[in-house]
């Protein structure tokens, strides 16, 4: 049973009412979805508080994984043949990637955010596997992929 797009804003409302930005995500995909033939959005289990952290620090942010989006009138609104947007939401600034999933890693006292990535990202082919890991440190994100898209 698919719940109503009031109550769906409400259930994500209460988990991101420390970030007005991912709520700013949600509403807008679901905006995009009532716009295709008035479709009802479910952000499944799209929002998460994470924690990233190195020995030069750590910090909670908020991923907005639009994987977990779907809409009743479009079975691919929100993803491609490249992947989903994950939105990273860290001290008001919104990073995105386009991404085929993503895992935390702990890594002795690190913990990485290890993102799949299309090929192309990587120098290869699309179908190929590239992967794009990112740390806190120092009061910024640092990866040796490509700098995010802001959003």
């Amino acid at each position: 049973m698919r719940i109503s797009l009031a109550a769906a804003v409400l259930v994500v409302s209460a988990v991101v009412a420390h970030s007005q930005d991912a709520q700013t995500l949600i509403d807008q995909a679901a905006a995009d979805c009532r716009s295709f033939e008035n479709g009802e959005f479910d952000p499944g289990d799209a929002v998460q508080e994470i924690e990233l952290r190195s020995q030069f620090g750590s910090v909670t942010a908020t991923l907005v994984d639009e994987s977990e989006y779907s809409c009743s009138t479009a079975a691919s609104l929100y993803c491609g043949s490249g992947g989903c947007m994950l939105n990273l939401v860290v001290d008001g600034a919104v990073m995105a990637w386009q991404a085929t999933g993503w895992r935390l890693v702990d890594w002795g006292p690190d913990t990485i955010l290890l993102i799949g990535r299309d090929g192309g990202w990587c120098g290869g082919a699309g179908a190929e596997v590239c992967y794009e890991a990112l740390v806190w440190s120092n009061g910024k994100i640092l990866t040796v992929g490509p700098a995010p898209e802001a959003r």
